[in-house]
């Protein structure tokens, strides 16, 4: 791929009676893209190139950047997964180009015990990992209805949908009876109907305390109460899913969803497993649609119907019960 170097630039320190900020040169870089292709930015250190951020999809003009001083490439990814979009948390905010919090009273319709609310004391950036934390906080909304709980849930939609890829998220889940982290996808539009016609995807969901296992699932078929899904339930080897972070990940095409812990392949659901009662003639219906991500953790509800658990048995001095996210990356198959 064509580069071109420019002269280096200096970012100065500033003048001030402050101590000085050390400078270090930069070069801009500017490479020509093919439109509709990804390009992805690397770096050689060393006898190995290493990526620089999430592709590029090109659009045919030059594209520019600034960067140390160093041995730089344009990769086009061939028969790889590219890093299309990231979040690594680490900053000390949120990005809401990329989230956005919901807030609602009424969890979700499964009888969930939980606000959803906006105050960064239920969402927010720390050390590196988002935060989603729980509180015997009640809250009542101006419709009169009280829950005894107080979380958070977050989504991408419109900020970040696809259809296909690799969605992987590095997670750390609580531990407290009755408390139901989740991290999955719904459909941005549902041309097939309302849920659960348009389709869900499950990544991750944790039941309470039963943190020795996760679940995933898929939800599709007609319009509630005509909806269906498909559940399954991996065993951790050894550390649980609160002792320790753990890399949870689906890949989805037309064809297949496949579930993955820590890189291993645990899970595979065929299109000839699910199916679309408004369109029985497309095979991948109703997961061929873009779909955003969710990150939430509710309380209590049906998720528990067959559970001896309640929230309501967790000490106090064990909230906030706290669902931690390390990274978010999202990446599509290139052929």
């Amino acid at each position: 791929m064509l580069l071109r170097l420019f002269l280096p630039v200096l970012f100065p320190a500033l003048l001030s009676a402050d101590p000085a900020l050390r400078s270090s040169p930069a070069v801009k870089l500017s490479f020509e893209t093919k439109k509709d292709v990804l390009h992805q930015l690397q770096v050689r250190r060393g006898d190995r190139w290493s990526n620089i951020g999430t592709a590029i999809r090109g659009n045919g003009s030059p594209w520019s950047t600034f960067q140390p001083v160093g041995e730089y490439r344009l990769h086009t990814p061939r028969g790889e997964w590219a890093l299309i979009w990231a979040d690594e948390f680490e900053g000390d905010q949120i990005d809401f180009h990329k989230w956005e919090r919901e807030e609602n009273n009424y969890g979700g319709g499964n009888n969930e015990r939980q606000a959803y609310r906006t105050e960064p004391r239920y969402s927010f950036v720390k050390n590196g990992s988002l935060n989603i934390a729980v509180y015997r906080d009640p809250h009542t909304t101006s419709d009169g209805k009280t829950q005894p709980y107080s979380s958070a849930r977050l989504r991408t939609m419109k900020r970040g949908d696809w259809k296909f890829g690799r969605f992987e998220i590095r997670a750390r889940m609580p531990e407290g009876q009755g408390i139901w982290p989740a991290i999955w996808m719904m459909p941005t539009h549902s041309p097939y109907g309302g849920w659960a016609a348009g389709g869900e995807i499950d990544i991750v969901e944790s039941r309470g305390n039963k943190v020795d296992e996760t679940l995933g699932a898929l939800h599709f078929g007609g319009k509630w109460p005509d909806n269906v899904h498909l559940d399954h339930t991996y065993q951790f080897p050894a550390k649980n899913a609160a002792e320790d972070f753990h890399v949870y990940a689906v890949e989805w095409t037309a064809d297949e969803i496949s579930w993955f812990v820590d890189g291993v392949k645990w899970k595979t659901r065929k299109n000839n497993e699910w199916w679309s009662a408004s369109s029985r003639n497309n095979p991948a219906a109703p997961y061929d649609q873009l779909f955003h991500l969710i990150l939430n953790v509710a309380v209590d509800g049906r998720f528990f119907e067959n559970e001896d658990q309640k929230a309501d048995r967790v000490p106090a001095s064990q909230f906030p019960q706290v669902m931690q996210v390390d990274y978010v990356r999202v990446f599509q198959r290139v052929r």
